[in-house]
């Protein structure tokens, strides 16, 4: 009877023990899952500022059509007047008031057509630049979401150089007190455990960095774990198609900076035309009704009247002429930078095929290299182990597969981000159709858009992340792509509604 107190006692204890432990995995089950790519991009164009800055300025641009637009509807105006008289009028009356309701209606006003046009032209203009804007913000997202998953595969392999250095240490330093080796080799070792320890050091700020740098994007703080987009990986290695007139015709319709270059072109075209219009004189018609309450016996407390306005500058001192000028100079200005910016659709695919064929060749390379560096680094242990090979041997072993290690990981974000590229010179956003096919934003009504993700910029021009050197992720100019799926639609697609991404098509 008295061993009843202690056996509750271990039953409790037992019980609450079973208790943290299942709590403890209930937690881990609902722990959030991996940060995937399409997610991370899905997220950017939800909170970041670049997106959501976007539909504003097609709004903005809205609101000048409509301005446009208001030079062909009448207008309508009141207005009122109460004087008080010092002296009385023949009714005796010191006070009078008056009122009256004017229309005015534009019959022939020439140039308001041209301006309607630059503005409708302008507002186009804004919708692919807001598509433009949002697929650079995708991009630029794929690529930090890469460097951040390459930073931690370089944190990894630091790593575990750093677990070899080590074990390394402890054994040549029982060697050593063994008088098995020299102390030279104890001293050989130290020297590699504090380097590998300062290398895992930098690395670790590395990948704190490149968290920061993909949270700005994304719009909100990421702490990972991220998931590997084993998808695009594949097709990295699987290389693109190769280079001919339909997949540049092709890519020509889907880029979002091109046509809106072509907008922009034909809005300052329109109002090159503009100053000629201002020849033609403009007819107006306008109608009044007239109020006067206290009229008198004698007079009428209402009137009406109507009228047709004709205006016909026919010398303007020059200004129309000067206008026409200028905006000539700034319409063929533009229609330059279209052809330019054409002509270098050609040109970007031609290098992100270049940039892709030989990081792929490298990254194969590098795995081969990888293989080969193990295999070394673990013969030469074996053989340190004997007293057949010495500490400077094991150093160098394992320092050599350390880099062929990060060659590797480096090798491989210059191949996805090469693939990234080539989807940007194509047209097309950072993922493929299986993959985006939840997370793009659904096409306007009215027409097919182009395929999706990111700003008016060239491949070349558009910002990204680079491939890190000696194991450290950082900024600089990614490689090119392979590209995915195209529309097979020959017919220019109409731009889409402020804030929506493009779609994509069929393989090229």
């Amino acid at each position: 009877m008295r061993r009843a107190p202690a056996v509750r006692w271990f039953l409790s204890l037992l019980s609450c023990t079973a208790l943290f432990l299942l709590d403890g995995e209930a937690r881990e089950a609902r722990a959030d899952p991996p940060l995937t790519l399409e997610e991370a991009i899905k997220q950017a164009l939800t909170y970041n500022e670049r997106s959501l800055q976007a539909p504003l300025r097609v709004e903005a641009a809205e609101g000048q059509v409509e301005r446009a637009r208001a030079a062909f509807l009448p207008s309508l105006s009141a207005s009122g007047a109460a004087v008080l008289n010092a002296a009385e009028d023949f009714e005796g009356r010191h006070l009078s008031a008056s009122a009256a309701l004017t229309v005015n209606q534009p019959i022939i006003n020439p140039s308001a057509f041209p301006s309607y046009a630059q503005a409708r032209h302008s507002r186009e203009a804004e919708k692919w630049g807001a598509v433009q804007d949002r697929r650079v913000l995708a991009f630029d997202t794929a690529r930090a979401f890469l460097v951040v998953l390459t930073s931690e595969r370089l944190l990894s392999v630091a790593e575990r150089r750093l677990e070899r250095a080590k074990a390394n240490q402890q054994n040549a330093q029982a060697r050593t007190e063994a008088q098995l080796a020299s102390s030279n080799d104890a001293t050989r070792s130290l020297i590699e455990t504090a380097s590998s320890s300062r290398e895992v050091v930098r690395l670790q700020g590395t990948l704190t960095q490149a968290y920061l740098n993909l949270g700005f994007l994304v719009g909100k703080p990421v702490t990972g774990p991220l998931a590997t987009p084993e998808r695009t990986t594949r097709a990295a290695r699987a290389g693109g198609p190769r280079s001919s007139e339909e997949i540049i015709r092709r890519a020509e319709q889907r880029r979002p900076d091109l046509r809106a270059a072509e907008e922009r072109t034909a809005a300052l075209e329109a109002s090159a035309e503009e100053p000629l219009y201002r020849l033609a004189p403009t007819l107006g018609a306008s109608g009044q009704l007239r109020v006067v309450p206290n009229a008198g016996s004698t007079g009428r407390a209402y009137d009406l009247s109507a009228q047709l306005n004709l205006n016909w500058t026919i010398y303007d001192a020059g200004a129309r002429y000067a206008d026409r000028k200028t905006r000539v100079a700034q319409a063929k200005t533009q229609a330059l930078a279209e052809r330019q910016l054409r002509r270098s659709v050609a040109v970007d695919l031609g290098l992100a095929r270049a940039s892709l064929k030989a990081a792929r060749e490298a990254f194969q390379i590098a795995e081969q290299a990888v293989v080969a560096a193990r295999a070394n680094s673990s013969e030469t242990e074996i053989l340190y182990q004997q007293g057949l090979a010495r500490a400077i041997e094991l150093v160098d072993a394992n320092a050599s597969r350390y880099e062929a290690e990060v060659n590797l990981e480096t090798a491989r974000l210059a191949m996805e981000q090469a693939y990234l590229e080539l989807r940007y010179a194509l047209g097309l956003d950072p993922l493929d159709d299986q993959a985006a096919s939840g997370n793009a934003s659904n096409p306007p009504a009215g027409g097919e858009a182009p395929a999706q993700p990111a700003p008016g910029t060239t491949a070349s021009s558009a910002p990204a992340t680079g491939t890190p050197a000696t194991g450290t992720p950082a900024t600089g100019t990614p490689a090119t792509g392979t590209p995915p799926n195209q529309p097979a639609t020959s017919t220019p697609p109409n731009p889409p509604a402020p804030g929506a991404t493009p779609s994509q098509g069929s393989n090229p």
